[in-house]
This record gives C-alpha cells, sequence and structure tokens, in this order.
C-alpha cells in the first residue's frame, strides 16, 4: 500500500519551503499532512528555495480535505485588496 493512498491534494506550491509551512500549519490544527514533493526536488537547489517546474503539492486524508482547504485559505497571505485593516494609505 503507498503512503499516499486515501491522501488528497489539497494545495500546490512553487516551492518546498511553501508546501512545508502549509503543512505545519495543518499539523498544529490536528490535521495529519505531507508534502509530495513530485519528480527532481531536493532539498538544495530548484524547488525546495527557488520555484519547481513540477509544482510541489500537499495532501491530507480524504476525510480531512474540507477542513484542511477551509484553514489554507483562512491562513491565506492577504493580498491588500479584498479590506485588509492593515492597508498603507495610498500616495497622494
Amino acid at each position: 500500500m503507498s503512503r499516499s493512498e486515501g491522501w488528497v491534494v489539497v494545495a500546490t506550491f512553487g516551492a518546498v519551503w511553501e508546501a512545508d509551512f502549509a503543512v505545519e500549519t495543518l499539523r498544529e490544527a490536528g490535521i495529519p499532512a505531507m508534502v509530495d514533493n513530485g519528480p527532481n526536488v531536493g532539498i538544495f537547489g530548484p524547488g525546495f528555495q527557488g520555484g519547481s517546474q513540477f509544482g510541489v503539492r500537499v495532501r491530507v486524508p480524504w476525510h480531512r480535505e474540507h477542513d484542511a482547504r477551509d484553514l489554507l485559505q483562512d491562513d491565506a497571505p492577504d493580498d491588500g485588496v479584498h479590506g485588509s485593516p492593515d492597508r498603507l494609505p495610498e500616495a497622494p
């Protein structure tokens, strides 16, 4: 049995460090999660600190998919467009 059987992809990132951050956020909330590095991603070089042409997937057990998606969506960085209370005033 493969370790990823019964696990679904809930997010895809361009670099491993971003996926690692999301996995730790999920784990802190009690949701089991793992990084699926895909091909050609190592600890050094392309894919870890920089972009990966394949993307780096975050997987969770199928029955926690909705919880994980909700948490990752709530934890997304604010782009400053959708009513952030910390927005800087516009320059004159």
